[in-house]
């Protein structure tokens, strides 16, 4: 009976934390974090002392008990959270890291991933709390980051992108990263048979070819529509690959492309609005097969459609 009291007690002073993850915060918050690290060394030498003590009684009081000898049953650098004097874990709480959403609006995201369902959508200068920055990286708009999981006011829990979260109070968005707020519709009904970047050419089936857009796969005739509001900027035939070509132009440099239709139901100089219809699929030009090509350009420069779509 002893014994069990004994093991009882010594499974009560033990605690195992993992190391805090390191993250692009940390600089800001170095001293408060290695206080934090100093508090857990200390708690950490307390709890060896106590338990090496008890392990020492113990093995004197079961000595020759059939060859019976307790040792520490963790590696030492595991042990901390336990207040020096006391036999009792203080759930010891790193300090809070905090952040500033830096753009007009961001996506919130159900897991650390652009295509996830959106959740919800933060403002420029929302403080948020930061609770677990993730292992993937990716690159939107030039800007590369990790995913951060964040916790706003209301308790509210999402995964956002962590090149718009700033550690300090921004006085204004960065208008480099400001396209988070620009939310446009899948301009057609169909299957994504082909992702922006790097790809197979399904022409000549060369390796390494870059796909500026995304191919949406859609019976011949399926309606196309606007994926924002703006002004029809181009129609027409181009002959490098395009076949039947819409371009709208729209706010913030903005311009999305849509390629391969089987007819265009708009002219230039139109204001069409977010879900006009605008043309309908095809396989005009460079194509294999009826589809969608659609492309979102920023400044001239190819963006993935995907980081845009609700």
């Amino acid at each position: 009976m002893t014994k069990k009291i004994y093991a009882a007690l010594l499974i009560t002073v033990l605690a195992i934390l993992s190391s805090p993850a390191q993250n692009r915060f940390y600089d800001t918050h170095r001293d408060r974090v290695d206080q934090q690290r100093e508090v857990d060394r200390k708690n950490r030498e307390a709890v060896l002392r106590e338990v090496k003590g008890f392990i020492g009684d113990m093995n004197k009081r079961i000595e020759g008990s059939s060859g019976l000898n307790l040792a520490l049953p963790l590696d030492e650098n595991e042990i901390t959270g336990v207040t020096e004097g006391h036999g009792h874990y203080t759930g010891a709480i790193p300090p809070k890291i905090y952040g500033y959403v830096n753009t007009s609006s961001l996506n919130m995201r159900s897991v650390d991933d652009q295509r996830s369902s959106l959740i919800g959508k933060l403002n420029f200068r929302d403080r948020i709390e930061i609770l677990y920055q993730s292992d993937k990286i990716e690159t939107f708009s030039s800007v590369t980051s990790p995913w951060l999981l964040i916790l706003k006011d209301d308790g509210s829990e999402g995964w956002v992108f962590g090149g718009f979260v700033s550690s300090r109070e921004p006085a204004e968005p960065d208008k480099s990263e400001n396209i988070t707020d620009w939310s446009i519709v899948i301009p057609a009904s169909g299957r994504i048979s082909s992702r922006f970047g790097y790809r197979v050419d399904p022409i000549t089936k060369k390796r390494g070819s870059f796909h500026k857009g995304i191919d949406i796969a859609a019976k011949t005739g399926t309606p196309v529509y606007a994926a924002e509001k703006g002004i029809i900027e181009k129609t027409g035939f181009f002959r490098n690959g395009y076949g039947n070509l819409i371009i709208v132009k729209h706010e913030q440099d903005l311009a999305t492309y849509y390629a391969h239709l089987s007819e265009i139901l708009v002219r230039s100089g139109q204001s069409v609005n977010k879900g006009t219809l605008i043309g309908r699929v095809g396989s005009t030009g460079r194509s294999t097969g009826p589809h969608l090509h659609f492309e979102v350009r920023k400044g001239g420069k190819a963006m993935n459609p995907e980081e845009f779509l609700k």
